[in-house]
């Protein structure tokens, strides 16, 4: 107790006990957390997260004898990962997605597995291969909130190999968190543009991609894919505001794409359109070239074209937009 005779957290006999437990798990010394648990349990069984972290604790302890036989590098991180989709079941089931004992084990397990991938990168030398495992790297360290290690992996990724939407979204949602907010939502922006299925959305919960995800479904309640759907609704709604300047390969690239999905829109009948993904990336592209012809390459008459092709396409979705736009010359 204090002076005042008041209570404080030092006169609480679990408190110190269950932080040392929560290390445990976070250091993956689960069987010492088990342990420490039962220790606990005995003393209090209904003390606050107590049962949870049981739980957490047990379901880790009963794999670390088969993590421990493995090699170092991607045959450990990969089994970390497996173990991970099946203990987010295991999770739900039991309740326990809210309590401390799973941030602590989350911690764990995507910054042991990082380490893993990072050290199965350094001893690979097959430029396929080394994307997966960059990936993969950036993924985890997205998870636990490494965001400036995360910029400096995909970073280089991005320098060594083809754009990749996946690598793009994770250094967006990096930047984010690091304040870099207008390189943000322009590798959103590119990251949607260039293949909205590669995209792994659960790992993003930076504000632009919550707000859009609900957004998008308000707008398209019934679309097929909602991540091929979310850049036209941030467009809509000024979300992904940064504009890229598109060189002479990108602008005709642009314009190939169109005239391929456009070629493909009018021969499918309306029930294989539907099941597709060609609306909205179409859609995607002409908001593209909208941004080109009013940004970087004025031109009303391009406007007006595009203006009405996609009122065509879609008008429940672009009629309110247009009525608030006008393309003329200032």
């Amino acid at each position: 107790m204090d002076k005042n005779g008041q209570l404080t957290f030092s006169d609480d006999p679990l408190l110190q006990g269950t932080n040392e437990m929560y290390m445990f798990i976070e250091s993956g010394d689960f069987n010492l957390a088990v342990k420490k648990l039962d220790e606990l349990l005995t003393i209090n069984p209904d003390y606050p997260g107590l049962a949870e972290s049981y739980r957490v604790a047990r379901f880790w302890d009963s794999r670390k004898k088969n993590l421990d036989e493995l090699s170092k590098g991607k045959e450990t991180a990969d089994f970390l990962m497996k173990q991970w989709e099946e203990f987010e079941v295991f999770a739900r089931d039991k309740n326990v997605v809210h309590t401390t004992a799973y941030q602590k084990v989350m911690r764990y397990v995507f910054f042991t597995a990082s380490e893993h991938y990072i050290t199965a990168f350094n001893d690979r030398e097959n430029p396929t291969d080394n994307l997966k495992l960059l990936m993969q790297l950036g993924a985890c360290l997205v998870r636990i909130a490494e965001y400036q290690h995360t910029i400096e992996v995909l970073e280089y990724a991005r320098s060594q190999y083809q754009s990749n939407a996946c690598i793009l979204s994770l250094l967006a949602e990096a930047y984010y968190h690091a304040n870099d907010i207008p390189r943000s939502l322009l590798y959103f922006r590119e990251a949607f543009l260039l293949n909205p299925q590669e995209i792994d959305l659960p790992l993003l919960s930076s504000k632009p991609i919550i707000e859009a995800v609900e957004l998008t479904k308000q707008k398209k309640p019934d679309c097929k894919d909602i991540r091929e759907w979310i850049p036209i609704v941030a467009f809509i709604h000024d979300i992904f505001y940064v504009k890229r300047q598109l060189n002479s390969s990108q602008l005709e690239q642009l314009k190939k794409d169109i005239l391929r999905l456009e070629e493909n829109y009018q021969t499918l009948n309306k029930d294989r359109v539907e099941q597709s993904n060609i609306i909205p990336r179409l859609i995607n592209r002409y908001l593209w070239m909208m941004d080109y012809y009013e940004f970087q390459h004025y031109d009303q008459q391009s406007l007006l074209d595009i203006r009405s092709r996609l009122l065509a396409i879609d008008k429940e979705l672009f009629e309110g937009y247009f009525q608030k736009k006008s393309f003329s010359k200032p």
